[in-house]
This record gives C-alpha cells, sequence and structure tokens, in this order.
C-alpha cells in the first residue's frame, strides 16, 4: 500500500508548478534559473533541490507533467462506453487554464522535446481508440495524419490564444469539430474519436 505524500511536499510541487508557469509567461524555457524559480515561488533553493536534481530535471517534470494533464484530462469515456474520445471543450478549458503552456510548446525553440511527447501522447490515445473501436489502419501513413492534426489543433489553439481567447471554449469546440470533420479524417476512422460535449 503506497503512502500518503506528505501535504508539504505537495504544497512545494504547486507552488514550484505556478511559479514554472509564471514565469514560461515573460521569458523562455531556458532563460529562467533556479533563483527566478525559487524566488517566484517563494521557497528556499535548499528546498527546490530537496524536489529536484537542477532546472533540467525539474523543466523536464513540469513539461512532462502538462502533457500528461492535458490528456487526463481531454480523453474521455461516454456512457456504457470503454473507447476514450478525445473531447475538444476539455482541450480548450485545458488551454484556457495553461495558456503558457502552450505558448512555450508552440514558440519556444527548447520545447521541441516536448511538442514530440505531445505528438506520441495523441498518436498513442489515436491507436487506442482505433483499437477499441476495431478501426483498422487506413492507407494514409501515421507522419502524414499526426502532422495534420498537429498543426490543425496547435494552430488554432495559437490563433485563440493570439486573440485573447475571446471566443468561449464551447464556441471553438464546436468550429475545430467542423474543420476536423474532412474527408481525410473521415478515411483514417476518426469521425467519431474528436467530440465535443454539450
Amino acid at each position: 500500500m503506497e503512502g500518503k505524500i506528505d501535504p508539504r511536499v505537495l504544497k512545494t510541487r504547486r507552488k514550484l508548478k505556478g511559479a514554472f508557469l509564471k514565469l514560461l509567461s515573460v521569458q523562455s524555457l531556458s532563460n529562467f534559473n533556479i533563483k527566478d524559480l525559487t524566488q517566484t515561488a517563494e521557497v528556499t533553493r535548499g528546498t527546490f533541490y530537496l524536489h529536484y536534481k537542477d532546472k533540467d530535471t525539474f523543466v523536464t517534470a513540469m513539461m512532462e507533467q502538462l502533457v500528461s494533464e492535458l490528456f487526463a484530462a481531454t480523453m474521455i469515456e461516454k456512457e456504457g462506453q470503454d473507447t476514450k474520445y478525445f473531447s475538444l471543450n476539455r482541450m480548450l478549458e485545458f488551454v484556457e487554464e495553461h495558456p503558457e503552456f502552450f505558448d512555450a510548446l508552440l514558440k519556444d525553440e527548447d520545447a521541441f522535446d516536448y511538442r514530440q511527447l505531445l505528438e506520441y501522447s495523441l498518436m498513442t490515445c489515436i491507436d487506442d481508440y482505433k483499437e477499441a473501436a476495431g478501426i483498422a489502419d487506413g492507407k494514409i501513413p501515421k507522419e502524414i495524419l499526426l502532422n495534420y492534426l498537429m498543426y490543425t489543433l496547435l494552430g488554432y489553439v495559437d490563433g485563440w490564444i493570439s486573440q485573447g481567447k475571446i471566443y468561449a471554449t464551447h464556441y471553438m469546440a464546436n468550429n475545430l469539430k467542423k474543420i476536423l470533420m474532412s474527408e481525410f479524417i473521415e478515411d483514417v476512422g476518426l469521425t467519431e474519436f474528436f467530440v465535443v460535449e454539450d
């Protein structure tokens, strides 16, 4: 049986994550340092080093955690089904809550590995969906599908963030669903994968 995590540890990690997101809104991944991070989080350097070996370990842990949280929030099961679907509403709600993360993912040269992690995670979800739904791989190579989806999703998100997120997530989700309902998506069997919740 796993022991409970000390509430102080959770509080420190929350503070560091909040500081990380705050710093991402004003600096690139490579430009902030441990001092910036600990001052913003209001924790000591010693406390930081109790949790993380160095800045690179911390940045990797934060970016991986955020990608994981994105898919945990986005992948849903419909009532009475085991198949998981990609909720466009929830993706946009996650973006709305973490715009700094997506800005870094989209524009920071140092975020390449994390964009690849996002791609890999999306492809894993698609593969799981297709297997559960009994959909065979089509003639379109996975690389082309993934490029299409990544540029569509991230480009759409980038435009929304750049314009100040002036449109509601539900409105944006409905329009994104329309964009994704192309013959291309139909050919790869993903017309039901992307959903908009009421």
